[in-house]
């Protein structure tokens, strides 16, 4: 069988499935590394069901997979493998979430291609992420609407979904703060309509988030500080112009930068 999932989906035959062909290859880049594994895959809106299916077809070796949306007649989506379920409801309220983690309470893979509105996606990825396997991967597709007034954005919308992931640059950076303060400090101060949502969720094992044309893929660390920066290692014998092998094997700098204006939390 094929190594991408560009092959997979292209040749896919059933239920229909909506993907743009730029997420493709970044689905052949992510989707790679977990092919062969038993996997657990939760996808956020799944319309006619096809991409179920394509997923299944693609990790012959998955544990289950998991759809939801809240379109009524999602409830007649039928599949002969019992390992493929589909949740009818709006994944945000209790009731629906509690229906998706009594069938699985952890995942490998979490995609979501819901309602694409800022505020659903900001608080499916604070209810879903802390469910993410160490190692795990959480895609938001079809982030252009996060540049439209209808689904809650614009281009300097200071609350869109967007710009709530832009600030997980600065999560994955926070051991040069040099203040005192964490991802949820973060989102308090600049998100406060989600500060609720995001009590108790723990962004600090976030290991890389990366962005595509509407598409953000975030990985989560395999093991505690993989984010860290690590030691500085300086190798060579001839420093020509500034010796700085007595640095070797050295931490990150610390800065002290709580009297820095810039750095404040006001």
């Amino acid at each position: 069988m094929t190594d991408c999932f560009s092959d997979v989906f292209r040749a896919h035959q059933g239920k229909v499935s909506d993907k743009w062909s730029a997420y493709l290859p970044v689905y052949d880049e992510v989707f790679r590394d977990f092919k062969n594994e038993k996997i657990r895959l939760l996808e956020i809106g799944v319309q006619n069901g096809g991409s179920l299916e394509v997923y299944s077809k693609y990790f012959p070796h998955h544990e289950t997979i998991i759809g939801c949306d809240i379109h009524p007649l999602c409830a007649g989506l039928a599949y002969v493998n019992p390992r493929i379920k589909v949740v009818v409801g709006d994944c945000n309220k209790p009731e629906t979430r509690a229906q998706i983690f009594a069938a699985s309470d952890s995942f490998d893979l979490i995609i979501d291609d819901g309602s694409h509105r800022s505020n659903d996606i900001i608080h499916s990825f604070l209810a879903y992420y802390p469910a993410l396997r160490p190692g795990g991967v959480y895609v938001i597709e079809d982030l252009h609407a996060s540049y439209w007034r209808d689904f809650d954005g614009g281009l300097f919308h200071k609350q869109s979904s967007l710009s709530i992931f832009k600030l997980l640059i600065d999560v994955i950076n926070a051991e040069h703060w040099g203040v005192e303060a964490s991802a949820q400090d973060l989102i308090a101060r600049d998100f406060s309509a989600y500060r609720e949502a995001a009590a108790g969720v723990d962004l600090g094992d976030v290991a890389s988030v990366a962005f595509f044309n509407s598409m953000c893929v975030i990985r989560k660390c395999k093991a505690p500080g993989e984010q860290s920066l690590g030691a500085r290692l300086i190798r060579g014998e001839n420093p020509t112009v500034v010796d700085v092998r007595r640095w070797n094997e050295t931490g990150p700098i610390r800065s002290d930068e709580r009297g820095n204006s810039s750095s404040r939390f006001e």
